[in-house]
């Protein structure tokens, strides 16, 4: 318990949602005295009054967690002295890729964010917000109306963070190009057409939106990625240019409608290293033409994002290269959740401390921590949790041990950090033990792999998988008996295990039976094995909707349906191919024929893991229109 004076009535209202998230009374108690002053984190408790010191608006909420911290812990006196090392720490999360945070997730984000002590949410918005002006833009993608955006912003304001919006203004925009109400704004797939006047009333009018309904004048403008660019209609229409002039030329267009609506734009680094150095962006040997640095806006920041680089000496060349462009760096790291329907929390933790010592050792001041949602955002919002809580912690008290973040974790999170570490058990098999490599995710493919064609069986170790997928599925079992507000996260992870312990045998074990003409056992998996498993994808299925539609608009799970929905159908089609077969229907089963051949070539026999992430190319060698 305790009363706390000297903080506006806007901080008090602040005080009063975060006391539910810490378990802590505020009508009475211990008087602790706040003052916005100093340049870090500074209190003192002796036993009866406290004194509080805080920075920025932001950090007020990271002082009240500490406080309640201290007292749960039944510390008589006490004193904190924390001093940031980054001057901005921000959460990108990602409202684009299926996945569109409700109003009610976002604000329960920002609580846990605060009391990490974070200072900016960066909203990564592609086509999923709305313009009148446009109204296929963000169709039935989930796009945030111009009320919930100004509900949003307002929410983040109580508690000192700065809501600032990451648009798209040249690629990345297939979803709202693929509508012919937009065809003549497109230059190849979802790029923009460049110099085309009216892509630039297309994105004037994305800033005039986020101006009426954001308070930043912070912008992340995107252009990242952009690899086609002027090579589709811009090639027929002006003929081949310099793709770097083309690039220079647009981003001036867009800085000048930046500065019309009164935004401080940044963007993502990678064009300018990729268009220099043959499509490779982590080229930090390679230094950046000087005439093209000279035409780069001096108002404009850049992103440096690496999300996988564990050699630091790279990173460090890396964020040197950058601070020859300009002075203006930011450093963007992953909270990585986009590789599958698991996170990499260790693969996270490992890279981001790597990370964190080169920002620190080199000057950067500024970092924002990005949680992409590739291919359909399957993973929870809150699943990477714990790599949040280690950049906050790395940041203020440059601490990472496993204990103190243990504290810290459940503090801001309510939840126990080892168990939010175990999210990622399924990644990290015995032949890719943790922290694992970038963008390797066995437990993918082994899910969406036909069951009959089993592209990737090769690459599988049965037995090795299945006694690690009922290991999985034991540990969640476990943690779920603790029950708990986030117990929906490992009820997923839980039926996910359960589905990859039988599927990542039955294939191999359907071609070895056929192999060896082995009726009796194709009808065993015929009778019990593909029926089991159609349960569990069925409540598999079910657990990842609750927790969609726990933490999400309704849009975009339909992707998941379809997917789900094609492997209920391919194990139907299975049972009725194997049982033709069992009773003389037919003399032979064509797809069980074919001689298996390994995905990608394998040099290493004990490395056969593969980074394979698309669902289509996993799924069938046919084609999907």
């Amino acid at each position: 318990v305790l009363e706390l004076t000297g903080i506006s009535e806007t901080q008090r209202a602040a005080a009063a949602e975060l006391a539910d998230e810490l378990g802590i009374d505020l009508t009475r108690g211990n008087k602790f005295v706040f003052e916005m002053s100093g340049d870090g984190i500074e209190i003192s408790f002796d036993g009866n009054t406290g004194k509080v010191k805080y920075a920025a608006p932001h950090m007020f909420a990271r002082c009240l967690g500490l406080i309640a911290e201290r007292l749960k812990q039944g510390k008589g006196s006490f004193e904190i002295h924390e001093t940031p090392v980054y001057t901005m720490l921000g959460v990108m999360p990602d409202c684009s890729r299926n996945a569109v945070l409700t109003v009610d997730t976002f604000k329960k984000l920002t609580r846990h964010l605060a009391l990490m002590g974070y200072s900016v949410i960066q909203l990564y918005t592609e086509d999923t917000f709305e313009m009148e002006e446009y109204p296929y833009f963000g169709y039935l993608r989930g796009r945030y109306t111009k009320e919930e955006l100004k509900e949003m912003d307002a929410y983040a304001e109580k508690f000192g963070i700065e809501l600032m919006p990451c648009i798209q203004t040249l690629a990345h925009l297939g979803r709202t190009l693929r509508w012919d109400a937009h065809s003549d704004i497109v230059d190849f797939d979802g790029i923009l057409l460049v110099d085309e006047e009216k892509t630039y009333e297309f994105i004037e009018c994305m800033f005039k939106t986020m101006s009426e309904c954001l308070k930043s004048r912070r912008i992340n403008i995107g252009l990242d990625e952009a690899h086609m660019l002027g090579l589709g209609k811009f090639l027929d229409k002006h003929g081949y240019q310099n793709r770097v002039t083309i690039m220079l030329r647009h981003i001036k267009r867009v800085s000048e409608i930046a500065k019309k609506y009164g935004y401080r734009p940044m963007m993502w680094s990678d064009m300018f290293f990729r268009l220099n150095n043959n499509g490779e962006y982590y080229a930090p040997d390679k230094p950046i033409d000087p005439e093209i640095i000279k035409k780069i806006p001096e108002d404009v920041e850049l992103v440096y994002w690496d999300y996988y680089n564990t050699d630091p000496r790279i990173v460090e060349r890396m964020i040197n290269r950058h601070k020859e462009i300009t002075d203006n760096v930011i450093f963007a790291g992953g909270a990585v959740k986009w590789l599958g329907l698991a996170p990499c929390n260790r693969f996270s933790e490992y890279v981001g401390k790597i990370a964190h010592e080169c920002c620190h050792e080199n000057g950067v001041k500024e970092v924002i921590i990005t949680s992409w949602g590739d291919f359909g955002a399957l993973n929870s919002t809150f699943s990477i949790l714990p790599t949040l809580q280690l950049w906050a912690e790395l940041c203020y008290k440059n601490n990472s041990e496993s204990e103190y973040l243990s504290t810290r974790f459940f503090t801001c999170t309510g939840g126990n950090y080892d168990d939010f570490m175990d999210l990622s058990l399924t990644v990290n098999t015995p032949d890719h033990p943790a922290p694992g490599k970038r963008r390797v995710n066995p437990s993918w493919y082994v899910l969406w792999q036909d069951i009959l064609y089993g592209l990737f069986d090769k690459h599988i170790d049965k037995d090795m998988y299945r006694e690690h997928y009922a290991h999985c599925a034991k540990v969640f079992e476990s943690i779920l008996k603790k029950g708990g507000k986030w117990s929906y996260l490992f009820k997923t992870q839980l039926e996910h295990s359960r589905v990859l312990e039988l599927k990542c045998a039955a294939g191999i074990e359907i071609h070895e039976a056929y192999e060896k003409g082995d009726k009796a056992g194709l009808n065993q998996i015929a009778e019990n094995i593909l029926p089991e498993l159609r349960k569990r994808l069925i409540s598999f299925h079910d657990a990842e909707r609750r927790q969609w539609m726990i933490e999400n608009k309704a849009f975009g799970i339909d992707s998941f349906d379809i997917r789900i929905g094609a492997q209920l159908i391919r194990l139907d089609t299975a049972l009725a191919r194997i049982k033709e077969y069992i009773d003389g229907k037919i003399n032979r089963i064509e797809e069980l024929e074919e001689k298996q051949l390994y995905f990608v070539p394998v040099k290493d026999p004990e490395d056969k893991v593969v980074d394979i992430r698309a669902w289509n190319i996993i799924s069938t060698t046919s084609w999907i229109y």
